[in-house]
């Protein structure tokens, strides 16, 4: 495995498009067998910025992060990790990169799957409002405000 690697969408190369859609594939769609766009236009913004960790190859990652602008604020998204990876602190590694290129005086959001909370928590994040179902999963929003 390599360190965290990050950059714009403009920047990646297609192995590494290949590797985040690849894992993002495996985890969203077949893993929690959710049929849903995860391709979608936010990755291709200009300021939206990927993190991840690859894998054996340049085209596998193990774990990402997904940062985009939200307004004033940002937000945080598809947050995932391959399933032999878990439980090597890797995506506490990969998310703690993604909140240092932010600062602590930004204000991030993220909709968090509901069981991964406690996750976001060790990060500063709370929940905000009622939960939610989005594509056959319970999410909760959660805020992490400017300190």
């Amino acid at each position: 495995m390599s360190g965290i690697k990050r950059g714009k969408f403009a920047e990646l190369d297609g192995a590494t498009v290949f590797a985040l859609a690849r894992l993002r594939q495996a985890v969203f769609v077949v893993e929690q067998a959710c049929a849903y766009p995860d391709l979608d236009d936010c990755d291709l913004d200009a300021e939206t910025v990927h993190f991840w960790v690859e894998g054996e190859t340049p085209t596998e990652a193990v774990a990402c992060v997904r940062v985009l602008r939200d307004g004033d604020g940002w937000k945080i998204g598809r947050v995932c990790c391959a399933l032999p990876a878990r439980g090597t602190g890797l995506s506490a590694k990969v998310f703690g990169a993604a909140m240092d290129f932010l600062g602590p005086e930004a204000v991030v959001t993220l909709g968090a799957q509901t069981y991964a909370a406690g996750f976001y928590r060790r990060f500063g994040f709370t929940e905000e409002g009622e939960e939610y179902e989005e594509d056959g999963i319970m999410h909760i929003t959660m805020r992490r405000p400017a300190t």
